[in-house]
């Protein structure tokens, strides 16, 4: 069950520039596993809906893509959506869709649920390469080990296509 829904029935009956502000520190769907996310949810009453103006941060775990080592990545959330009323907050008519057919809307009980927009915006902020650190080596293609806690017996591999220029290497060195 989601932490970020909020009934905003008051919110869009108020006129147009009224806020409300919401404290956010709690675990959160997102993708794969609940994240533990703290911060603020501010909404604004606008003509069509409400405009939300978040800033979460949480940590990601995951693996390094190099060494599979755990990483965690603290992730910082700051973006700004308008959600768009189904239904009119006075009559309870039904409303025209907004001109986006994705556009975030308030359902016909006038809650306004988060979800969606943070899990969006938490995968696109999710490095595409996560790493334990920097200048992580990895590990050997052939043997698994961890090349961060030193060279394997494996020793260099060498491509067969640059074998004539090792050789020619070789003799100019006179080894």
């Amino acid at each position: 069950m989601s932490v970020l829904v909020y009934n905003v029935s008051g919110l869009v009956k108020e006129p147009v520039g009224s806020t409300r502000e919401y404290d956010v520190d709690d675990d959160v769907p997102v993708d794969q596993g609940d994240r533990h996310l703290t911060g603020r949810a501010r909404m604004l009453r606008t003509d069509g809906g409400v405009l939300v103006s978040v800033q979460l941060g949480g940590i990601e775990r995951a693996q390094c893509n190099r060494c599979a080592r755990e990483v965690e990545t603290p992730l910082h959330l700051e973006f700004d959506e308008e959600f768009f009323s189904s239904v009119d907050p006075h009559t309870g008519a039904a409303l025209p869709p907004p001109e986006d057919a994705e556009a975030f809307r308030i359902d016909a009980q006038q809650v306004l649920d988060l979800d969606e927009a943070v899990r969006q915006w938490w995968t696109a902020t999710i490095p595409m390469q996560q790493l334990c650190r920097q200048d992580c080596k990895g590990l050997c293609p052939r043997c698994g080990k961890d090349l961060n806690e030193g060279p394997c017996a494996c020793g260099p591999e060498l491509d067969e296509r640059w074998a004539a220029l090792a050789e020619l290497s070789n003799k100019l060195e006179g080894k």
